[in-house]
């Protein structure tokens, strides 16, 4: 019979030999020829040595909130520096709003190579409804992969700069009707997504299925940051009510965890300039809000003048120049 000892010595060798042994994965086509692969713990312990020499230069993933005409397209299609443009690198708009085309060909004509547009939506060929929502869904993701893809090998391509996404909120839109259209197969098109189908639906009603579809969107643009492409995401706010109705309140008008997920948040404000008896001076202030930082605190809480209008002289323009400048 063994003694205590000798178990202690057999579990120490059998220990040491499952960490040390090797993986055998069957060749495509070939199950009864195996070849070797690294073991896991190994593997692991690359990665974790490679991570200590790996320090991303880019983390921006910014959302910018405001109304209408406040400049948040802006100052996204003006933050390429002359040596970028120069350089024909480009900036994508995924652009679910219009803004992006319409800022592109107003401001934009001399660097519009430099600027990419897409629409997202896909139209309906015979339907009481305009957009099939769960074509533009999977349209989405398609240009979502070829971004990443776009990204991870440029070839001879011209490097991807940036992304922005206009108005955000419709891709909420967007991932609520395919969740009563496709997940739940309670209603035939978008109109029927908005007739009460929480009613058709009982205890299947869960707005998880609208929030993972949503975020679907969240994990490609997490990937394209960490391969180095600054990210933007553009949405308006939306009124809070209490249960009288009055206004309380506003928030960004985008899937409620999206906040947790983005490293800078600018909220985007107009305002009249008022002179000394209180009466307008037909000056408008356009200024940005930085709400949120993770990449520099400095600038929390800070403002910015983004643009300048007043009745009877010409529009001034700053934009943002901490964008250009890599500062955020």
């Amino acid at each position: 019979m063994a003694n205590l000892n000798d178990l202690k010595l057999q579990a120490e060798a059998e220990t040491k030999n499952e960490v040390a042994q090797e993986i055998l994965v069957p060749v495509a086509g070939d199950d009864a020829t195996p070849v070797k692969s690294a073991p896991i713990a190994q593997g692991i312990w690359g990665e974790i040595q490679t991570a200590a020499d790996e320090i991303p230069d880019n983390q921006t993933f910014m959302g910018l909130v405001g109304p209408e005409g406040t400049g948040k397209t802006g100052i996204v299609l003006d933050s390429l520096t002359d040596e970028e443009i120069a350089n024909d690198e480009v900036i994508f708009v995924l652009d679910f709003d219009g803004g992006g085309q319409t800022i592109r060909a107003t401001h934009h004509r001399a660097n519009a190579r430099n600027i990419r547009v897409l629409s997202p939506w896909v139209m309906q060929d015979q339907s009481r409804d305009a957009f099939d929502y769960p074509a533009t869904h999977a349209r989405v993701m398609n240009i979502g992969r070829t971004l990443v893809d776009w990204a991870n090998k440029p070839g001879n391509k011209p490097r991807l700069n940036s992304v922005l996404v206009t108005g955000l909120d419709q891709w909420d839109s967007v991932a609520t009707n395919c969740m009563f259209i496709e997940d739940l197969g309670t209603a035939p098109d978008g109109i029927g997504a908005k007739i009460k189908p929480h009613e058709q639906i009982g205890m299947r009603f869960n707005w998880q299925i609208r929030s993972t579809r949503f975020h679907q969107l969240t994990a490609i643009c997490k990937v394209l940051m960490s391969l180095g492409v600054r990210v933007y995401w553009e949405t308006h706010f939306k009124e809070l009510q209490d249960k009288s109705g009055a206004v309380i309140g506003k928030k960004p008008a985008w899937e409620k965890q999206t906040a947790n997920h983005l490293n800078q948040i600018l909220w985007f404000h107009k305002s009249k300039v008022r002179g000394e008896d209180n009466a307008p001076t037909g000056e408008m202030r356009y200024e940005v809000e930085f709400v949120k930082s993770r990449t520099n605190p400095v600038l929390l809480d800070q403002r910015r003048l983004v643009m300048r209008t007043k009745k009877g002289e010409a529009p001034q323009w700053f934009g943002l120049p901490e964008l250009q400048e890599g500062q955020v």
